[in-house]
């Protein structure tokens, strides 16, 4: 379980840096900020790659509940209610537990998470788009330099 949030917090910590980054690095053009296109396509196709592995993992994490859980009725029932409270606490009281169920729920299993899933991947381009855009705004010049320099051409490239 520990590897698995650490996965998610690891995800979600790298879309969050690379959005940031996107933003540190923007270019201000007439008094408007644009976001660095690179940074901010490896943003988005780190968040589309990934997002889909995201949601498995919480799901797995999150169990059966997000979807067999009881309902509003149930929590209603003076009947049901405290057999609810008995049987499904875990690390907080049930009432806690099932908001965070339902939550995830709505997020990844019913109607919004289906329609986030297929919005994940496609809403801003295709991640081949993302790619293209990644690799057109790609400057290559100081990954070169260092490539020289490491390989001892610096001073050879220099002299001539």
């Amino acid at each position: 379980m520990r590897d698995r949030l650490t996965w998610l917090g690891g995800y979600a910590e790298t879309v969050r840096g690379l959005t940031e980054l996107a933003a540190l690095r923007c270019k201000v053009e007439n008094g408007v900020a644009c976001p660095d296109v690179f940074t901010t396509n490896l943003a988005k196709w780190t968040f589309a790659r990934e997002f889909h592995q995201a949601i498995e993992t919480l799901q797995d994490l999150a169990g059966g509940l997000i979807v067999t859980g009881p309902g509003g009725r149930d929590w209603e029932s003076p009947e049901v209610r405290p057999v609810l409270e008995k049987y499904l606490p875990g690390a907080w009281p049930a009432d806690r537990r099932m908001a965070i169920m339902n939550l995830i729920s709505d997020l990844t299993t019913r109607l919004y998470g289906g329609y986030q899933a297929v919005l994940a991947v496609h809403a801003e381009g295709s991640m081949e788009a993302e790619k293209m855009a990644m690799f057109r705004a790609y400057d290559s010049s100081r990954s070169i330099a260092l490539a020289m320099r490491l390989a001892g051409l610096e001073t050879k490239s220099a002299a001539k």
